[in-house]
């Protein structure tokens, strides 16, 4: 006999129908739990064991629904490893809370993660970008833009002629993505899958048409960017590529993704151009042989103290420069540097304390960053105007224009050291994130938790006070809560508001309003404490959000 399709059931099933294509995680209480055929690859991917929730009925084996699962509040390590296979995964939430919902819980997916749009910091490399491309090419010209999600950097280009697919390979090979969105034309051009799968071992993605239509992309494009000018009128197959790159990032993230302000538009004249040989043959990220940095050219360099200097420095060997005045302005800054010995160590000891801003901006934006988040951003944004300070008496320009567009938010920063403790907890919703003396509900509800004894003494004291009775009682068991104990022979002196709760032999129980809100309070605080500080916690990172999308950190030179 087969089993009764029941609605959680019907419901899982909608929604895989809507990702066919990724292996969906269905949030269930605690846990997100995989069924069927996604349940079978889970289980053998993170080692999971099989099980089902027929396993007790009257079901025959084969018609059973296989099922696995992982714990919600440690599901990003089983996450990243899926991810690293080259897999999409569906994040399916509870939209309301099961405790309160009325029938079947609303749950919808949030997010889709892929290899190219991951956003966690356990599934990124601290010192390289993590692209994703988007790929347009028709008969002798070619668009291309790379995104780093993480960072909210976002390249294009466009090129043709007789070596536009040369062009176009080499500069897959320079940004090294690890996801492609590609054209009809790009998916079936076997040199562009092969160099992707075979050589660059990346995930690929079939756009449709309409992604990449050119005044579809047009209007998505000027939403989202505001110098999208930067795209030159005689180069549209590169506001294609932009426009197919944001449709996949919609369709993907379910977010404005309004991290993405800055679009960076560059010839290809610009960089020195070596094909993926040559690249490989000089070893400038990585050995021929172990694929590892140690032993590069990178390797040999890598002096950088932050994760950003790591990137920027990468980029640079993998983009050398054509342009000799580009090349001086960074070499002045480098004879600077290297000439006054004292600022250069104390810069070297600022930038050892200067946390991953962009990536932390990126996440604040985004909307997924956690209280240590806010925590690592408040810290490193204290060390800029000492870096600045540093960095302002030099004179070649470069540093001088990095100097000018420092900037510590000194608004944000105070907002945040005021809001958040210094050491909150890793989940957002367990409390113990805000200061005391920022919120005066927060404050009250900690005392109620810490002093609640107190409090029912005090009620008992006044009580006695303003009735006259002078041996009652303020107790409490599991059964009726809190209540007032009178002995009978002085009920004729118990107030006419008081509500009888229970009768015993010697004595009559009561409650008044008093004691019934402070009741609810002490029952309920530390669900209200949860709950107040998580409000207070998203407003917070809302304003931060705000600031930083306003003010922009990240240097594009």
């Amino acid at each position: 006999m087969a089993a009764k399709i029941t609605p959680m059931r019907k419901q899982y099933l909608a929604l895989k129908k809507k990702h066919p294509d990724c292996l969906l995680f269905f949030r269930l209480g605690d846990f997100y739990e995989m069924f069927d055929e996604d349940a079978r690859i889970a289980s053998k991917e993170l080692d999971l064991t099989l099980t089902t929730r027929d396993r007790n009925k009257d079901i025959p084996v084969e018609d059973r629904v296989p099922m696995c699962g992982v714990p919600y509040h440690s599901y990003q390590s089983y996450l990243a490893r899926l991810i690293a296979k080259g897999y999409k995964v569906a994040i399916c939430e509870q939209l309301e809370d099961p405790s309160v919902a009325q029938g079947l819980v609303e749950r919808d997916v949030v997010r889709i993660v892929t290899p190219g749009t991951a956003l966690e910091a356990s599934m990124l490399e601290e010192s390289r970008n993590n692209y994703i491309a988007s790929v347009f090419l028709n008969e002798d010209r070619c668009g291309l833009c790379f995104c780093d999600l993480s960072t909210g950097e976002v390249l294009s280009t466009a090129f043709g002629g007789e070596e536009c697919l040369s062009h176009l390979l080499n500069e897959l090979g320079r940004f090294h993505p690890r996801e492609a969105v590609l054209s009809n034309q790009a998916w079936k051009n076997e040199a562009v899958t092969q160099t992707l799968e075979e050589k660059l071992d990346c995930r690929r993605e079939k756009g449709s048409t309409k992604r990449f239509d050119f005044v579809v992309a047009g209007a998505t494009v000027s939403r989202q960017f505001e110098n999208y000018t930067v795209v030159p009128s005689d180069a549209p197959e590169a506001l294609r590529a932009v426009g197919g790159m944001l449709s996949y990032l919609y369709e993907t993230q379910k977010n404005r993704l309004g991290h993405l302000r800055v679009l960076q538009y560059y010839s290809s004249g610009r960089f020195m151009e070596l094909d993926l040989t040559a690249r490989r043959n000089l070893e400038l990220t990585e050995t021929l042989r172990g694929k590892e940095k140690r032993g590069s050219l990178l390797w040999v360099l890598d002096q950088t103290k932050t994760a950003m200097g790591g990137r920027l420095l990468r980029s640079w060997l993998e983009k050398p420069l054509l342009n000799p005045a580009e090349i001086g302005k960074r070499l002045a800054a480098v004879r600077d540097l290297a000439a006054d010995l004292v600022a250069r160590e104390e810069i070297v000891l600022c930038l050892k304390e200067i946390t991953d801003l962009e990536r932390l901006i990126s996440r604040m934006v985004y909307g997924n960053a956690g209280g240590r988040d806010l925590v690592a951003l408040s810290a490193g944004l204290h060390k800029i105007p000492r870096l600045r300070e540093l960095l302002n008496p030099m004179p070649s320009s470069l540093l001088r224009e990095v100097c000018n567009q420092l900037d510590e938010l000194a608004e944000l920063t105070n907002l945040i050291d005021q809001a958040i403790v210094d050491d909150p907890p890793f989940s957002v919703r367990e409390g113990g994130m805000i200061r005391d003396g920022y919120s005066k509900n927060v404050d009250y509800l900690r005392n109620v938790m810490t002093h609640g004894k107190e409090m029912v003494a005090e009620i008992e004291v006044r009580t006695k006070e303003s009735c006259g009775i002078k041996n009652i009682r303020v107790k409490y068991n599991r059964v009726f809560g809190y209540y007032i104990e009178v002995a009978k022979s002085q009920t004729d002196l118990v107030p006419q508001d008081w509500v009888r709760k229970q009768t015993t032999v010697n004595a009559e129980r009561y409650i008044n309003q008093e004691l019934k809100d402070l009741e609810h309070t002490i029952l309920s605080a530390k669900d209200q404490i949860t709950d107040l500080e998580y409000q207070i916690f998203e407003q917070v990172r809302q304003c931060a959000a705000d600031q930083v999308e306003q003010r922009w950190l990240r240097l594009t030179y």
